[in-house]
């Protein structure tokens, strides 16, 4: 079958709809605030809250237990499951994953590479998105991924019928380019810039003995260019600096120093500080507490645990998950198979778990649900043959009805 439309009798073709206008019309390249190493400098490495909020959602997202299926049943052992145990030599599952994780948070891609580049891979390795290229190819599938480092370039080719190849690529939707992905740091870029200008000029005023700078006034004629000049060495040498901090300056008799006064403006800094933190936070869906101790209560910190989680951490680790199968499985001819998250897993949903349990117990003894319904609507499987059956009258004890419904662990009182 072609796409969008064919004839039987037509070879089988695969293509977007738009066909070579992506190939034609799209520019290789990055949607700018500025360039990708930026990110990288300005925003994880000399931004405190975008470092926190990345660092939130990676160890969250390191912490999940990863299962394979195959249908409904798990499985326990497998190549994929020692790959992603170990996918190279030098690095476990977790710091795979924070590389990984950080490069699609920070910069809205990311690259791996399988070894050897035919056959089932042994080893995945993670490949900077500043590094890399993609090559447009006819109908909405990339021809090439490059990765240029130095005078090295190494391309990567991709078959034109599967998209896929030795180079696994996802990214985040950009709708200002087709190829290449969108960091999340895009939308919060005037914040992060404005929450740097800002801890730059805190650190200044600092170095000044946290007071705002003043004027000199002379009382006679205005004095001559050099004058002036050396007046300004004299106040950056003397005055300035965390080094000269309290020191008195010494002027002639026709200057006089006038400090400048603090304004209501001035002294908007902390709400203005507090307003971007707001702002990049909500960029990358971390709730404020987890960032913001002065934001953070004992109360509201489980809360903001628990929708990390369910808002972003989750979200974000399916969406992995299900680029990663779809790049990785047919490499091992795997059909049917899938990469779960172990929920049970995450501590901070267990308060999820309990208000579910509850609500399966009330719903069964009301006589909403049956036995087998409650198990399934809390992740169980049916009751095993030869156990206990539901009561159709609703009278069976409800240590046993708890026994039953929460599983082998319940101890009755």
């Amino acid at each position: 079958m072609a796409w969008p439309f064919s004839k039987r009798n037509q070879l089988e073709t695969k293509e977007h709809p738009s066909g070579a206008a992506f190939f034609v019309n799209q520019a290789v390249g990055w949607a700018r605030w500025s360039k990708p190493r930026d990110y990288i400098r300005e925003g994880y490495q000399m931004n405190v809250l975008v470092y926190r909020s990345i660092k939130e959602i990676v160890t969250a997202a390191t912490s999940i237990k990863v299962e394979l299926y195959n249908g409904e049943t798990l499985v326990e052992k497998h190549p994929v499951l020692d790959l992603l145990a170990n996918p190279t030599p030098t690095m476990s599952y977790r710091e795979w994953l924070t590389e990984m994780l950080v490069n699609r948070l920070l910069i809205g891609e990311q690259f791996c590479v399988a070894s050897p580049e035919a056959g089932r891979p042994v080893e995945m390795w993670p490949l900077n998105p500043v590094d890399m290229l993609v090559q447009p190819g006819r109908g909405g599938i990339a021809q090439a991924y490059i990765h240029e480092a130095g005078n090295s370039k190494r391309p990567y080719a991709v078959d034109p019928m599967t998209g896929l190849g030795p180079c696994f690529y996802s990214k985040l939707y950009n709708p200002a380019d087709y190829w290449r992905g969108q960091s999340p740091l895009m939308a919060a870029s005037l914040a992060a810039d404005t929450h740097n200008a800002g801890g730059k000029w805190n650190f200044n005023l600092l170095r000044n003995s946290a007071k705002p700078s003043g004027l000199i006034r002379f009382k006679g004629s205005y004095p001559s260019g050099d004058m002036i000049q050396k007046m300004r060495e004299y106040f950056k040498k003397q005055i300035q600096g965390s080094e000269n901090a309290g020191e008195v300056p010494m002027l002639a008799d026709d200057a006089e120093w006038v400090q400048l006064s603090q304004t209501a403006r001035d002294m908007d800094f902390s709400a203005t500080m507090a307003s971007m933190a707001k702002q990049i936070a909500s960029a990358y869906g971390v709730p404020l507490p987890l960032v913001d101790n002065d934001a953070s209560t004992f109360n509201n910190l489980e809360q903001a645990k628990e929708r990390l989680y369910t808002d972003t951490v989750i979200p974000l680790m399916q969406d992995f998950l299900g680029a990663l199968s779809r790049w990785l499985f047919p490499m091992f001819n795997l059909d049917g198979y899938e990469l779960r998250l172990d929920m049970d897993s995450i501590p901070a949903l267990e308060g999820l778990r309990q208000k579910m349990f509850d609500r399966a117990e009330r719903m069964y003894t009301a006589g909403i649900l049956t036995l087998e319904e409650s198990r399934i609507l809390i992740g169980y499987e049916e009751t095993p043959k030869g156990a206990l059956k539901a009561d159709p009258t609703n009278e069976l004890p409800l240590d046993d009805v708890k026994a039953l419904v929460y599983g082998a662990g319940f101890e009755r009182k």
